[in-house]
């Protein structure tokens, strides 16, 4: 059972440090693919050119295609509305981060 140090503060338990250590072998193990995956990207899209799709014996396997989006400008809706405005459309939402502490910090 992991155990109260101060408020808010837990020493893990065992178990717990098993997972610990399980995640931090995952989040490499998941960093090495992903540096991977974003070579083997690069050459693809270098091979794709301009084209939409590749194919392989004829099958499509990859596409490359354009995508439009709107997205909206908060930036300049700050600069434009009224702050009353902006006030009522302003929404205050609350979440938790999990990070894993490096040493020294």
């Amino acid at each position: 059972m992991s155990i109260e140090l101060e408020i808010g503060v837990i020493e893990l338990d065992d178990g717990a440090q098993a997972w610990l250590l399980a995640y931090k072998d995952a989040t490499a193990k998941i960093a090495e693919l992903e540096e991977k995956r974003a070579v083997a990207r690069e050459h693809l899209e270098a091979a794709l050119g301009e084209a939409e799709t590749a194919c392989v014996k004829g099958h499509p396997v990859v596409r490359f295609t354009k995508v439009e989006s709107k997205r909206f400008d908060t930036k300049r809706a700050r600069e434009i509305l009224p702050p009353q405005v902006l006030d009522a459309l302003e929404i205050l939402s609350y979440s938790r981060r999990f990070t894993l502490v490096k040493d020294g910090e």
